[in-house]
């Protein structure tokens, strides 16, 4: 048995079997827009701030509606040249709330790279106890969304260079 890519010349064939075999999921045009179609499973929504011609800052979102949330892929914004991730962006954070909630979406979710988080620098032992154990040496960044109703609910280890891990937080719409 081999092992094949899908491409535009073979999806037919497995939006097929996708709806044969769990007909309550997918039907044909279903399955086979969710192979080809990447924006069928996020689609990219974002904002920024500042004058029409000179954004400050900005927020570029996700949205996945078969999962009912709303993930931030990248936010940034221009203190006085300097990069900033916190405070700077509410605004921009609270226009991403509204339109989740808009859209009937019941979490946001963003993942914080581990510098500044106890499980920086080494390999993860146990997922769970990793999560009871999570705290920040000062890192403002992981303050600040804990302190805007962020909960770390994962990890992704490795996910931005060895020993250097993703935490996936969530923070509840409903």
């Amino acid at each position: 048995m081999g092992i094949y890519q899908i491409n535009s010349s073979n999806a037919a064939a497995v939006a097929e079997l996708m709806a044969a075999i769990k007909p309550d999921w997918w039907d044909f045009e279903g399955a086979s827009q969710q192979l080809l179609e990447v924006s069928a499973l996020a689609k990219l929504v974002g904002w920024y701030m500042g004058e029409p011609t000179a954004p400050k800052g900005w927020i570029l979102c996700a949205e996945y509606e078969g999962y009912s949330y709303l993930s931030i892929e990248c936010l940034g914004y221009d203190d006085n040249g300097s990069f900033a991730m916190e405070g700077q962006l509410e605004p921009l954070l609270r226009q991403a709330e509204a339109h989740a909630r808009e859209k009937g979406f019941r979490n946001l979710k963003y993942v914080i790279s581990s510098p500044g988080l106890s499980c920086h620098g080494r390999p993860l032992a146990n997922y769970a106890d990793e999560l009871r154990a999570l705290a920040s040496h000062g890192r403002a960044h992981f303050d600040y969304f804990v302190d805007y109703g962020f909960t770390p609910a994962g990890l992704i280890p490795n996910c931005y260079g060895i020993h250097c891990h993703g935490i996936i937080m969530i923070k509840p719409l409903v």
